[in-house]
């Protein structure tokens, strides 16, 4: 929460709202983030996923990451809504995030990883990828895939090679340019 709290607005971040104090001791108990009546990614799989917001959550990471040196951790459909009001992905639940280099730092958790399984997950409602502990999971081994098999009941804005050839033109980028890890 502190490190989400310090954000600076962002159009594909779920904005933090306020912290919730008790009267008596003046102690933090909790937080409150603006109200989005959006549905995650997770809740609702029978919307059309689009290209654009893929390439709005690569461009959240990259800001996170690169910005503001600060790796989420947790990018998964239940943590991705979609703005009915603006057709925006955006990111929130920050409990695992930490600051690149930091105690709370995770490289087996990072976030260009997060992008590929999901990404991944979401074409062909395979998760089982990452049903071993993060420590395990390699991205190589979806990404060397020679065919995502898109999953019958998923609606694509674009053809799977589209969003492939996306995916894997931004993990290049991230490999030759400024990166964290992948």
């Amino acid at each position: 929460m502190n490190l989400w709290m310090r954000l600076p607005r962002h159009p594909n971040i779920v904005p933090f709202d306020r912290l919730v104090v008790e009267e008596l001791k003046g102690r933090v108990v909790g937080f409150t983030s603006i109200y989005n009546p959006g549905e995650t990614l997770e809740d609702n799989q029978s919307r059309v996923f689009k290209l654009k917001w893929l390439e709005q959550l690569t461009r959240v990471v990259e800001d996170l990451n690169l910005k503001h040196g600060i790796m989420h951790q947790d990018i998964d459909a239940r943590n991705l809504l979609v703005d009915p009001s603006t057709d925006n992905l955006l990111l929130f639940d920050f409990d695992y995030s930490g600051r690149i280099g930091d105690t709370g730092y995770v490289e087996n958790r990072n976030d260009i990883k997060g992008v590929i399984f999901i990404l991944y997950e979401i074409i062909t409602r395979d998760n089982h990828f990452r049903e071993v502990p993060h420590q395990k999971q390699n991205p190589n081994d979806v990404q060397g895939l020679p065919v995502w098999s898109k999953h019958p009941e998923v609606q694509l804005d674009h053809s799977v090679s589209e969003y492939r050839s996306a995916l894997d033109r931004w993990v290049e980028e991230r490999r030759e340019g400024k990166s964290i890890s992948v």
